[in-house]
């Protein structure tokens, strides 16, 4: 079952950060529309292609495809690598619900759904106070950084 699906751009050597707070097991697919870009996961917001700073990666020339398993701590956060030999890639990611035990695709369902019936606003300042405020103050001066460099 088709959960998100998002748009983007990455420059190349740089990354786009997505974070996802979907419950069950979940098959992250990532399709470079142009260029390449490359797929992180971790249990932290900010994802990286270093060692020990993602939990999944698929980094394939076309579609990249991760699964996360439904004890995955969440939110989960989503890096996209633009790759160097591209000045820019354009990419859309699909985030499906995996078929498993009925009881739990029951329960997915039933937290969709009360999830979308929510305001997002209301979403997002949840999930923001659930941040240590070490993560919130790193969030911040990263904004900061990525708005005087760019």
């Amino acid at each position: 079952m088709l959960l998100d699906t998002v748009i983007g751009v990455v420059g190349a050597g740089n990354f786009s950060y997505w974070q996802l707070g979907h419950s069950g097991p979940l098959r992250v697919e990532l399709t470079s529309l142009s260029g390449d870009a490359d797929l992180y996961v971790a249990d932290n917001l900010r994802p990286s292609f270093e060692f020990g700073k993602h939990n999944f990666s698929s980094i394939s020339f076309g579609v990249d495809i991760v699964k996360i398993p439904a004890d995955f701590p969440r939110p989960v956060g989503i890096g996209v690598y633009g790759h160097g030999a591209h000045p820019v890639s354009t990419y859309s990611i699909n985030v499906f619900l995996e078929d498993g035990d009925a009881n739990e695709i029951r329960f997915n369902k039933v937290k969709i759904e009360s999830t979308v019936s929510k305001p997002k606003e209301k979403i997002t300042t949840e999930r923001v106070e659930e941040k240590p405020r070490f993560l919130k103050f790193q969030n911040f001066l990263d904004m900061v950084f990525d708005t005087f460099v760019l």
